[in-house]
Parts: C-alpha cells; structure tokens; sequence
C-alpha cells in the first residue's frame, strides 16, 4: 500500500502584504492596517522572530556624546591640518586657535577646515634670521 503525499498549502496572512512594517511601527497601528487584532500581530512577530517596536526604537537612538576633542597640555606643540583655499598646509601650534592665526596672518586665503592630526614630538627647527 502506497500513500501519495500532497504537498500542503501554506496560508496565507492578512499581515504578509504589510510584514515590511511589523517591528518598525507599534503591532496596534500593524493591526489596524491589516484589520486584525494586536494579539495577532504580536503571535505574529514573534513566531517569525521579529523584535519589537519598542526595540527597533531603541536601535535607531544614537547614543548622544559630546564629540571627543584631543587633550591639549600647556607648553606642547601639535600639528594640524589646515586646508585653505584648496591647498592643504601643515601648521604646527599649540592649539586650534593659534593654528588658525597663523595661517590668517600669511594672507594665503580662508581657513576652510583645520584637523588636529597630533602632538608634535621633536620641536620645530627655528629659522635664523
């Protein structure tokens, strides 16, 4: 005796033609939409392993630090790149402010973006003259 095996049909879901918003919006907005109840968009979600709303919220958050600045000890020298009218200048100062001035007081244009590229470790060579 031989059984014949019929491939079983898989049901279709009222949330299939809204599946791209469960997790990303509250399952009682979901639920509205697809015009069935919150219980169902969360079995839902859940059979299918989609978190929840309030933890894709959680994910979009960026965590809110203050931009860290490079520690600058009195009497040390750093380097910086300075970017002026399309020409890129190295300046060594010891800090941003001064950096900036120098440049400023040779003429050569306006300062469009200084980076901190490091603490200098040797001294610069002075000029004679």
């Amino acid at each position: 005796m031989s059984k014949t095996m019929t491939k079983r049909r898989s049901r279709r879901s009222k949330l299939d033609a809204h599946v791209h918003l469960v997790g990303r919006i509250p399952d009682r907005e979901v639920a509205a939409m697809a015009g069935i109840s919150p219980d169902g968009v969360r079995m839902y979600r859940q059979r299918h392993k989609i978190p929840a709303y309030s933890t894709y919220k959680r994910s979009l958050k960026a965590p809110t630090r203050a931009p860290t600045q490079p520690r600058v000890v009195t009497g040390e020298l750093h380097a910086f790149q300075v970017v002026v009218g399309g020409r890129v200048c190295v300046v060594v100062a010891p800090d941003v402010v001064a950096a900036a001035r120098r440049v400023s007081e040779r003429g050569i244009g306006t300062v469009a973006r200084i980076e901190n590229l490091g603490s200098v470790l040797s001294p610069p060579p002075t000029t004679a003259g």
